[in-house]
């Protein structure tokens, strides 16, 4: 069952309040549930700021990742990120480039071809070697501080390369992951993870209220769901059964008998 933004704004009430004052599918009850501390503006911009750490949280496990495609240019090292019409960007996660005409694409993986902006300056002699430097295939890729482009070294030397840029979405109006505004508005994630949104958000409402203690505590029933979501939403077949085998188990009952190894 799909949880709409009134059902998170009752959920985080109740954890902050007496549960009998809630009225669960309707509206977030106000009239008698209502803290004074905490207005409804500022329950659901806390609310938006919980989901964003959410979709963070599970972006490891491929749930929450976005994905942008474009073309390359000749003789360009940047390139505007994300393009018009996809949410912005909270971290970039893997890079793909597929050179025209070729079947095959060089993945960017972080830490190797996809570095940190400190790193990518050493690799271009911080930044001089970039306006004469262009190749077939960049060798890195990296997000600098302005955090609206992405940097290829050397530069895209071809026209119509396809890159293909996954990244963990940040809230942006008019996307697939927009902040919720309406009561109906639904979180753009899996139905186990929704119950995350107001366990988060309760943790962020406690310093207002000046219970400290409960921040801690709150962040601790956070943590233990998130474990139990992971578990739950990272399988997603049987074959994603977690198994000790030896690593050459597929290769030797592949095709032909025997795997590859037995071939002439």
């Amino acid at each position: 069952m799909a949880i709409d933004f009134n059902d998170l704004q009752n959920q985080t009430l109740w954890n902050l309040q007496q549960s009998e004052l809630v009225n669960f599918g309707a509206a977030p009850n106000y009239g008698t549930a209502q803290n004074p501390a905490i207005p409804q503006t500022a329950l659901q911009f806390l609310i938006n700021r919980a989901y964003a750490r959410v979709l963070a949280d599970l972006s490891d496990i491929g749930l929450t990742i976005a994905s942008a495609t474009f073309t390359s240019v000749a003789n360009q090292s940047d390139y505007s990120f994300p393009p018009n019409g996809q949410p912005a960007f909270q971290r970039i996660i893997r890079v793909q480039y597929n050179p025209v005409g070729q079947p095959w694409t060089q993945e960017m993986e972080g830490g190797i071809r996809l570095i940190s902006w400190a790193e990518f300056n050493r690799w271009s002699a911080f930044g001089y070697l970039r306006p004469f430097t262009y190749n077939i295939i960049p060798d890195v890729v990296s997000v600098p501080p302005t955090r609206d482009k992405i940097a290829f070294f050397p530069g895209t030397a071809s026209t119509g390369d396809t890159i293909t840029v996954d990244y963990i979405p940040e809230l942006t109006v008019g996307t697939t992951y927009a902040p919720l505004a309406n009561g109906t508005d639904v979180p753009n994630l899996p139905d186990p993870a929704q119950d995350l949104i107001p366990l988060w958000a309760t943790s962020l409402c406690w310093p207002k209220l000046r219970e400290m203690g409960e921040v801690s505590e709150w962040r601790q029933y956070y943590g233990a769901e998130l474990l139990r979501v992971r578990d739950q939403l990272r399988q997603t077949s049987l074959g994603d059964t977690q198994r000790i085998r030896d690593a050459e188990a597929g290769l030797a009952a592949s095709y032909p008998i025997g795997g590859v190894l037995s071939l002439p």
